[in-house]
């Protein structure tokens, strides 16, 4: 009994992880070793969990591959910087209206105008819809709330011609910007339809709201 003490207290003193067998025959102990809760195969499960939820850095690094495509994810563009392009160093360029639509599955809401957009020698109207849409969407909520909910999925288009007499939308892809020249960012600009309870794109002149584009002041000062 003393040799089967010994050979128990040697091993709690190791800290292994083993399993005793007591000899038929009389006091001899024999142990085997068990697997470890820190065995190798444990590890690598852990490891190859990265690219599932969570945490793994190739996942994150091909999201940033994802988003310098044009048809990824919207350049951070600033509403201000768009904003003072479309009025001062687009003024010549023609206007296009935009407008979006809600789309639920297969079915499509009706087309909601919410601003214009230009582009320089009017060479990027698509373009100018496409990679301000991030803008586009967030104005269209912002000025129509109860028709354009925060989670609802939207569909751009543009105009073109400013008649109000049987308008036709044109739907744009994000993919056409693809294929943009390197900063065409530069190149376009956005104006949203003013909203007086957030104040965004509001303007006014001689105490009446108008719109800051050129166009507009014209109207503000004829009328």
């Amino acid at each position: 009994m003393k040799l089967i003490f010994a050979a128990f207290a040697s091993a709690l003193c190791t800290g292994s992880s083993s399993a005793f067998v007591v000899n038929q025959h009389g006091g001899a102990v024999s142990h085997r070793t068990m697997a470890s809760s820190h065995s190798p195969s444990i590890s690598s499960s852990a490891l190859n969990m990265g690219g599932f939820g969570g945490g793994g850095g190739m996942g994150k690094k091909g999201g940033k591959k994802d988003d310098k495509k044009g048809g990824g994810a919207p350049l951070k563009l600033k509403a201000k910087s768009q904003w003072d392009r479309y009025c001062d160093k687009l003024k010549g360029a023609k206007i296009f209206p935009v407008a979006v639509r809600v789309v639920n599955g297969d079915e499509k809401g009706e087309w909601l105008e919410v601003g214009r957009v230009k582009s320089e020698g009017d060479e990027f109207t698509e373009v100018a819809v496409a990679m301000q849409r991030g803008l586009i969407a967030e104005h269209a909520k912002r000025l129509l709330p109860l028709q354009v909910k925060p989670k609802d999925m939207v569909e751009w288009g543009y105009r073109a011609t400013n008649s109000d007499d049987e308008p036709s939308w044109s739907p744009v892809d994000k993919s056409v910007c693809d294929d943009a020249p390197k900063g065409v960012e530069k190149k376009i600009g956005f104006e949203g339809s003013p909203d007086p309870n957030s104040g965004f794109y509001c303007h006014y002149s001689s105490g009446r709201l108008v719109d800051k584009s050129d166009t507009a002041k014209q109207m503000a000062k004829s009328g």
